[in-house]
């Protein structure tokens, strides 16, 4: 037992819980456990994570930024993410508290280059350097859709971030953690789908054990 009471069994579970999508009141029930005790165990989880894999070659990268709520339903945030389309592999994401280029630029910077880029009609975009590759705005959601669909598998697995959900964060830091973890799993799970796609993985299927 831990110095609270609780086994790391117990832990580990309510981690797996969390990545599967069940919101931490749901899972305090279940385990009969503090809400806030899930959350720090999630939160602890994360923290300890490698980077998630990523592809060493992208030809084309996705960008786009769903946006949600911090500490109430009137304080917005929003995920700048950037996605793979081939092996829909989250390339770089950040949390942040408005859409500066500064922040889009860094999302850019910090991932594997790509040879094209492609977002909405959010204009700094196109004021962003690509690393000497092309970018352009999509017509229609022909070339975003799998960054949206990658955005809707996050609101889907994080019920903070979910659209109607009173699940929200209380703070810019949770999230960062929640969409760490997802992050990191997801990446793991598209790696493993890619060699074995006759199988079916879960994303509780990668949650580190040794963590």
């Amino acid at each position: 037992m831990t110095a609270r009471g609780y086994s790391s069994e117990v832990r580990q579970k309510t981690v797996h819980l969390y990545v599967d999508g069940m919101n931490l009141r749901r899972i305090g029930r279940q385990l009969r456990v503090n809400p806030q005790s899930v959350a720090n165990w999630a939160k602890a989880h994360a923290e300890k994570l490698p980077p998630a894999p990523v592809p060493e070659r992208v030809e084309n990268a996705k960008l786009d930024e769903p946006f949600t709520f911090i500490g109430d339903k009137k304080t917005g945030s929003t995920s700048l993410t950037n996605v793979d389309r081939d092996t829909r592999y989250v390339l770089g994401w950040k949390i942040v508290w408005e859409r500066t280029r500064d922040d889009l630029q860094t999302v850019v910077d910090d991932a594997p280059k790509a040879k094209w880029y492609f977002s909405d009609a959010f204009n700094t975009y196109g004021s962003l350097w690509f690393h000497f590759g092309r970018y352009e705005v999509s017509q229609g959601k022909s070339e975003t859709y799998f960054v949206e669909a990658d955005n809707a598998e996050l609101r889907h697995y994080l019920a903070r971030l979910a659209r109607s959900s009173r699940c929200f964060s209380r703070c810019p830091y949770a999230l960062y953690c929640a969409v760490r973890l997802f992050v990191y799993c997801y990446n793991h799970r598209q790696l493993k789908s890619r060699q074995f796609p006759t199988y079916t993985f879960h994303l509780i299927d990668f949650v580190d054990p040794l963590i």
